[in-house]
């Protein structure tokens, strides 16, 4: 018996982001899963800070049901980058990161990254 009409559609496998940013209204925010090497990865948030006032900051990001905070509140003026990488994790379980910076007191959040 043979089959007519059918037709396959084969896709790619879905690409891992490991990189992710929000537009804030005076700069850029990002999260990075850097320094790869397989699943093993660091997290590294930055915010570029284009426009505005002087801001008081703190870096932080979720994963796993935990939150890890940065090493302390920053100040940071337009027309600079701040950065902070975290020490490296195993992220082969495949579970996503969900950076964020507080500021102001206003929570802004970045996609979530993975390695798979």
């Amino acid at each position: 018996m043979a089959l007519t009409g059918i037709s396959l559609a084969l896709t790619a496998p879905a690409q891992a982001r490991t990189a992710a940013c929000t537009s804030l209204s005076n700069g850029v925010l990002c999260t990075v899963l850097a320094n790869r090497n397989y699943d093993w990865a660091q997290v590294q948030n930055s915010y570029e800070k284009t426009g505005g006032s002087t801001i008081t900051a703190r870096f932080g990001h979720y994963n796993r049901g935990g939150t890890w905070w940065d090493q302390g509140a920053f100040t940071q003026s337009a027309g600079t980058t701040r950065y902070f990488t975290w020490p490296g994790s195993d992220y082969g379980d495949c579970s996503s990161v969900v950076g964020f910076m507080d500021s102001g007191g206003k929570h802004y959040e970045v996609p979530p990254v993975t390695v798979c």
